[in-house]
């Protein structure tokens, strides 16, 4: 594992710690599946665009996994508010940017929501991204934790896992409804 895979890998521990505990549960929960999770990267090139109105870098979307780590070259970067607004993310040189996953949404019983994201393009600059994205392990079965479903929080997801996430996409793609949807118990 390389000095940035490590880093990151080390920060999304703690990250997961501070979650889990503000939940109510244990800064371990989960700890022997988190450790044997998978971490991919992704890196991502989106070259000048002259009409940038026209195109997207990248359809809107969530990423399934627990957080993923970001760290981009250029303003491009957008989220999706509750109420269906966009909003440019600030650009800030080395920062990262930590957003929640699917798996969060889900495990959490809803009270945290994972990040529906998407990125633009630029007139002039090549905006080049480095996602980590981190997950449980790709047969893992994700549902709410069972101390987050009560009364006034019944189940609101069934479970799912990343390989089922994976099967979804290559059979949808990315550009229709999320996978989370389906794990929606509407």
């Amino acid at each position: 594992m390389g000095k940035y895979a490590k880093a990151v890998h080390i920060l999304q521990k703690q990250l997961m710690g501070v979650v889990l505990e503000s939940l109510g549960l244990s800064a371990d929960y989960l700890h022997q599946d988190l450790e044997q999770g998978s971490q991919v990267i992704a890196v991502n090139c989106y070259p000048p665009c002259p009409k940038p109105d026209l195109v997207l870098g990248m359809p809107p979307h969530s990423d399934y996994g627990t957080v993923t780590v970001l760290n981009q070259s250029q303003q491009g970067l957008e989220i999706m508010d509750h109420d269906g607004t966009w909003h440019s993310v600030p650009f800030i040189q080395g920062a990262l940017i930590v957003q929640a996953g699917d798996q969060i949404e889900v495990m959490s019983n809803g009270r945290y929501k994972s990040t529906i994201h998407r990125a633009t393009v630029n007139t002039e600059k090549k905006r080049l991204s480095i996602a980590s994205i981190h997950s449980l392990p790709i047969d893992k079965k994700v549902g709410p934790a069972p101390e987050l479903v009560n009364e006034q929080h019944p189940i609101a997801y069934k479970e799912g896992s990343f390989s089922e996430f994976l099967d979804y996409i290559s059979a949808k793609g990315v550009t229709e409804a999320t996978y989370i949807d389906t794990l929606r118990m509407h």
